[in-house]
């Protein structure tokens, strides 16, 4: 099941990339302010997303395979949690956010863009949740088509809006929002058949209660985490200007290559090896951590061969001044992929925080770094200070890692001749059963 599930996800996720891929290049090709806008807003609405849900999705993958609490239980009382949460954290940060665009926080962003985010946040969070319930159920494969989906009807709403009369960056919201609400009511009526019952409402204490007390000891993690990683293109547009937000966001998206399969593996690891006794999850999540350095390096060639290729050939704008910029994000990005897989086996065995102390870490790096460099040497301080963020992080999850498991060096990094056998075994047992 595993392999099964771990193939089907790294092909719709290759699939997903290279649709958003398309996406990516139709926005940069709108200029270069315009891209850099963009990517803050979504950043922005991410982050909004990731405070106001809390660590439920995660939470809820956890206690659904460990089998704390029925489908039921969970499901029907996210109905009653979440709204109350919506509008909680709306209320609060709505005006911080006016506040802080008063301030001069967000530079030449308009208030009402920033606005826009606190209806992106809750469609995104919506469209996560019902992704993160059929992976808690065992319905991997069926998230990833929920997934798949998604990036799709992006797509397909991004190319029907440049018809539009709208500005550019109003078009790109309305894709994208578009998206989120169809692939949400998609996976609405996926999960609509598993239970009568989680049509209702319920407010269990003690459910609500444990989701949360879980999942914000992850959710802190990855709220600093995304945060300190994308730091520098916020502070890029604030210390320098839109325009280089824009070239610096491209070199991100490139550098972000290196993540996507880690990200893949984490997503399927984290289910698989929560649901595994001890010492099964250890072995797993090793395994998994030598093959993806396999994979990085791979891939670290793939980006450094096309990405000078294909800034000739299929950006309007000149984006050459992104090259170097890249170029050193790479150890950061490289780093990071793997932590995605070791902080998915601290989660697994049942140790969350340690991803937060990994993301505390990094942010205090991130900050201090940014506001050094950016100033002086722009996207290139900014590159500098993410990619040394990046290898932080990953010296924080692995020595936690590593005390929390009994694993060596060696079994987490170095590639072995068996792994690679498994691997390919593998993909030939899935393959030719889905072809029989």
């Amino acid at each position: 099941m595993f392999a099964r599930d771990t193939i089907n996800t790294i092909v719709i996720k290759f699939l997903s990339f290279v649709l958003l891929f398309v996406a990516s290049i139709l926005i940069s090709n709108m200029g270069q302010a315009v891209k850099g806008e963009i990517a803050i807003l979504f950043l922005v609405a991410d982050l909004i997303r990731m405070v106001t849900y809390m660590g439920v999705e995660v939470a809820l993958v956890y206690y659904l395979r460990k089998g704390t609490f029925d489908y039921d239980a969970i499901t029907r009382n996210l109905n009653s949690a979440l709204p109350i949460l919506h509008i909680f954290w709306t209320a609060l940060l709505l005006p911080l956010s006016y506040w802080l665009h008063g301030m001069g926080i967000f530079g030449n962003i308009r208030f009402v863009f920033i606005a826009s985010c606190f209806v992106i946040a809750p469609l995104l969070g919506l469209y996560n949740l019902q992704i993160a319930i059929l992976n808690g159920a065992g319905e991997i494969r069926k998230g990833n088509r929920v997934s798949l989906f998604m990036v799709a009807a992006y797509l397909i709403c991004l190319m029907a809006a440049l018809y539009t009369e709208f500005s550019e960056t109003w078009e790109v919201i309305a894709a994208y929002c578009c998206a989120l609400f169809a692939s949400f009511l998609m996976g609405v009526a996926i999960n609509w058949n598993k239970s009568r019952s989680r049509r209702g409402f319920e407010f269990r204490t003690d459910v609500v209660i444990d989701l949360a007390s879980w999942g914000i000891k992850s959710q802190i993690g990855a709220l600093l985490r995304r945060a300190s990683y994308r730091l520098g293109l916020f502070l890029t547009n604030l210390f320098v200007s839109l325009f280089a937000a824009g070239v610096y966001s491209v070199a991100l998206n490139w550098s972000d290559l290196l993540t996507i399969i880690p990200l893949t593996l984490y997503y399927v690891l984290f289910p698989h090896a929560s649901g595994r006794e001890r010492e099964q999850s250890i072995n797993l999540i090793n395994r998994v951590s030598r093959l993806s350095v396999i994979l990085l390096a791979a891939t670290v060639v793939f980006v450094c061969i096309c990405f000078p290729i294909a800034e000739r050939i299929i950006y309007n704008p000149d984006y050459s001044d992104a090259i170097l910029p890249l170029f050193i994000l790479i150890p950061g990005a490289a780093a990071v992929g793997t932590f995605n897989i070791l902080m998915g086996g601290t989660d697994a065995l049942g140790k969350p925080i340690f991803g937060t102390y990994a993301s505390i870490a990094s942010l205090l790096s991130t900050v201090f770094l940014n506001i050094i460099l950016i100033p002086r040497f722009g996207i290139i301080g900014a590159a500098v200070s993410t990619s040394l963020t990046g290898l932080v992080m990953f010296g924080v999850i692995s020595t936690a890692y590593r005390r929390i498991s009994g694993s060596s060096w060696n079994e987490i990094l170095i590639p072995r001749k068996a792994d690679i056998s498994f691997a390919i075994d593998a993909f030939k047992r899935v393959v030719l059963k889905e072809k029989a």
